[in-house]
């Protein structure tokens, strides 16, 4: 079992390595060496519930790892304190005034972009309002983070063996780097919305409709709206289960609708303004200047309206909603990765596990950033290195199945 343990040693040595913002280039190289262990050792051949078992063990090392490589979960802890206080944080941003008891709250003082409002749907809110309320602190973020993100291996491998493939593909994202870094690590909210995601897929495998785990997902995060639609749509009784997601969309909002037009407001800022690690929308800027936004959305529109048409199976809807997410948006975080990489390794499209172990390489912007100004420089070379070979394997794997009847190729090890 040589890739378990050198898992589990990359796991450590990136606890060994402390604050990763000021080891950034030697953090970047052990999650890149991490990777490309797995990638070359054979997979594990132990049973499914092994699996979750392991991506655990790897996760639970990452706790003890502060979580410096994103802001994120500080915002997240923040906004769920203000909640917890009678506060709204669409209405109210931390650099604004706060309730009296909060004034130094030192989650607060830690909020990248503190001006914002949130960009979080209500659902996303009470999670965080119910974490804070047991412990304002980011373990417990850090914790039901990355035992979603082991779920989601367990729930994959679960998938993978139904479908008569081999669990390869779950043993990749149990012990690659990127879902033990960004769930237990950094304690991103996506983790959670993507265990949903791959728990609805499972559910439809199963013959159920799956509804109610898409509908979560997208009260989330809002991209598995777009497995929502497509269940919806399916020749099942579905609409129970719609209504039950609606109403719980309704209550989850309710308490916040005193923020009015605010309630948009964080999301609308990120959506019109911030950019980075991005793959074709740098390329599209330089030609379109202001117009590159509208067309990519305009883009990613109709490739989900196809995927809504033509695939008739959830996994490739959401890795067309994924990948269109991934590959045209002008922010990729490497944590938005897993969105298309989960279904890619339902379906067989192997680029996305090789992007998912180059992406750390997007952390290297951390070595440019003045602590006096905060300003950081992003090099094209970077993202050269992480999206030159995905779209060169992408392109040849693509070739090789020009004039091939059937599905895309059963994942294998």
């Amino acid at each position: 079992m040589p890739a378990i343990v050198w898992a589990v040693l990359g796991a450590l040595s990136i606890v060994y390595l402390g604050d990763l913002r000021d080891s950034a280039l030697p953090a970047v190289g052990v999650l890149l060496v991490w990777g490309a262990g797995v990638l070359a050792l054979p997979r594990p051949k132990l049973p499914i519930r092994a699996i979750f078992i392991v991506a655990l063990l790897v996760r639970v090392v990452l706790l003890a790892s502060p979580p410096t490589l994103s802001d994120d979960l500080f915002r997240y802890v923040w906004e769920g304190t203000l909640t917890a206080h009678g506060g709204n944080p669409y209405l109210t941003a931390p650099a604004e005034p706060v309730l009296p008891a909060l004034v130094h709250d030192a989650h607060r003082a830690m909020v990248n972009h503190p001006h914002i409002p949130s960009i979080y749907p209500p659902l996303a809110m009470g999670l965080f309002t119910a974490l804070a309320a047991v412990w304002a602190d980011p373990l417990p973020f850090k914790l039901v983070s990355g035992l979603a993100d082991a779920g989601t291996a367990f729930v994959l491998a679960r998938i993978l063996t139904d479908r008569g493939h081999s669990t390869a593909g779950a043993w990749l994202y149990a012990l690659l780097p990127l879902g033990a870094i960004e769930s237990a690590g950094s304690g991103h909210l996506d983790p959670i919305a993507v265990l949903c995601l791959v728990l609805a897929i499972d559910a439809w495998d199963r013959r159920r409709t799956g509804v109610i785990w898409a509908g979560l997902g997208a009260l989330l995060k809002l991209l598995p709206g777009v497995l929502f639609v497509a269940l919806l749509r399916r020749p099942k009784r579905t609409w129970p289960e719609a209504l039950v997601v609606l109403l719980l969309g309704l209550g989850a909002t309710w308490p916040f609708l005193d923020a009015g037009p605010r309630l948009l407001e964080g999301f609308g800022t990120y959506a019109q303004h911030w950019s980075f690690n991005g793959s074709i929308y740098p390329l599209t800027e330089l030609v379109l200047g202001a117009y590159a936004r509208p067309l990519l959305v305009g883009v990613g529109a109709l490739i989900v309206l196809y995927a809504l048409r033509k695939r008739t199976d959830p996994a490739e809807v959401a890795l067309f909603a994924g990948g269109a997410f991934v590959l045209l948006s002008p922010t990729v975080h490497p944590w938005y990765v897993a969105w298309a990489w989960v279904p890619a390794l339902i379906v067989g499209v192997r680029a996305f596990t090789l992007l998912a172990a180059l992406m750390p390489l997007a952390y290297v912007v951390l070595a440019t950033i003045d602590p006096a100004t905060g300003q950081w420089h992003e090099s094209p070379l970077t993202r050269l290195a992480i999206y030159g070979p995905f779209f060169a394997l992408l392109a040849y794997d693509a070739l090789k199945r020009i004039g091939q009847p059937g599905p895309y190729p059963a994942p294998s090890a």
